[in-house]
């Protein structure tokens, strides 16, 4: 049966140093790499095949190609390094999620975390979006922004990590009749990708990414003319919230730096101008057979907005922003952590519970001649929020 079967992760792939010694690099957030023994190295390779194998089909395998004896002692070694590979996350189960978002979260996601649906007509508007253009949302979760850009008419594809995300973005896009294609892989691994797109989004998750990996790759599908847009989120609460110590600026989960929103939206404009710039230059000359591309114009910034959204965070946003990997860093146990959670918040007025989302939507485009426009300082657009009240 599949569910006792175990397979190499695709996030981790094979190489080797100039030495020789073998070892595997994880291509997703964390960025981790994995050193491999000689028995180690045959093994990730025999959990390789597309539905994996078992424990002792693995073990079967190792021995016919390394011709050795079974002996307790091999079995022994055998199991010790599937079980240290499996803790690492090297192998995973026929159905084990690939990130850390999986299918627990995904409806907390939808409700709690809705996507603002003026920052999605802001995308279709500035990129004119209309049947017969092609999009790419890349680590695009449950689908939110996905099926707003499908209801332009344009030809939509998720990309997502997460099983459970892309199940549930299929689910919404069948009830709402919309056509949405499914990809499921990495961001980071764009420059693999035989296809090309008009429109290209990421949206609240570059911060998780390679970003030097996915413009590169972006230089490689986008199509002259074509258009990225980034949009990146900041959650701010005031010290008296109740859950101020994991969405606050001193939070337990990782001090934030006190900065304007507006200045952090800026460094990252100028980091993405400044990498399309850098690997993406029409003026160099230059060999390079993975350039399809290649004199195609620049990739350059056309606009710099803000977006304000006051909204309530309570228990539910809490489901839909944190993992178990979030809920390891505080020393409590799930269930401990969530009691405590309700807790915090109940019988909390709504004022209490208010917090503010900053957004920024950041626009580039390929287009030859295209010149850097000065941004200038932004507005800050207030929108709405369009989940339930208690956060």
């Amino acid at each position: 049966m599949d569910a006792d079967r175990l397979r190499a992760s695709p996030n981790f792939a094979l190489a080797a140093g100039m030495d020789g010694r073998p070892f595997i690099a994880k291509d997703s957030e964390p960025y981790v790499q994995y050193w491999l023994s000689g028995r180690e190295r045959l093994l990730f390779a025999l959990f390789g095949r597309r539905r994996g194998l078992t424990v002792a089909a693995a073990r079967a395998a190792y021995r016919r190609l390394a011709d050795v004896p079974d002996t307790p002692l091999l079995r022994r070694r055998l199991d010790a390094d599937i079980a240290g590979m499996r803790a690492a996350g090297v192998l995973v189960g026929a159905g084990d999620d690939l990130s850390r978002y999986d299918a627990g979260i995904a409806e907390a996601y939808l409700t709690h975390r809705p996507f603002p649906p003026e920052i999605a007509a802001r995308i279709r508007a500035d990129a004119a979006l209309g049947p017969g253009q092609a999009v790419l949302d890349l680590a695009g979760g449950p689908g939110d922004l996905a099926l707003q850009l499908a209801a332009s008419g344009a030809a939509v594809t998720l990309l997502d990590l997460s099983r459970g995300f892309l199940d549930a973005a299929r689910r919404r896009a069948a009830a709402q009749g919309l056509p949405l294609g499914l990809l499921q892989d990495s961001a980071n691994r764009l420059l693999h990708l035989d296809a090309e797109f008009d429109v290209v989004t990421v949206a609240q998750a570059l911060h998780w990414l390679d970003d030097v990996q996915v413009c590169r790759g972006l230089c490689r599908v986008l199509r002259p003319g074509g258009s990225v847009f980034v949009v990146h989120g900041a959650l701010s609460v005031p010290d008296r919230h109740p859950l101020a110590h994991l969405f606050g600026h001193r939070s337990i989960l990782g001090a934030k730096e006190e900065r304007p929103f507006a200045e952090e939206a800026a460094a990252l404009h100028r980091r993405l101008s400044l990498l399309f710039e850098a690997l993406d230059s029409p003026g160099v000359d230059r060999i390079d057979l993975a350039r399809p591309q290649a004199g195609a114009g620049w990739i350059r910034a056309r606009r710099l907005s803000l977006f304000r959204q006051p909204r309530p965070i309570g228990p539910g946003f809490a489901r839909a922003f944190l993992t178990d990997s979030h809920i390891a860093r505080t020393g409590l146990a799930p269930e401990a952590f969530w009691q405590d959670i309700a807790a915090r918040c109940a019988g909390a007025p709504a004022d209490r519970l208010a917090g503010l989302c900053d957004w920024a939507l950041l626009h580039f485009q390929r287009s030859e001649g295209l010149e850097h426009a000065p941004l200038g300082r932004p507005e800050a657009i207030p929108i709405g929020y369009a989940g339930p009240a208690s956060g």
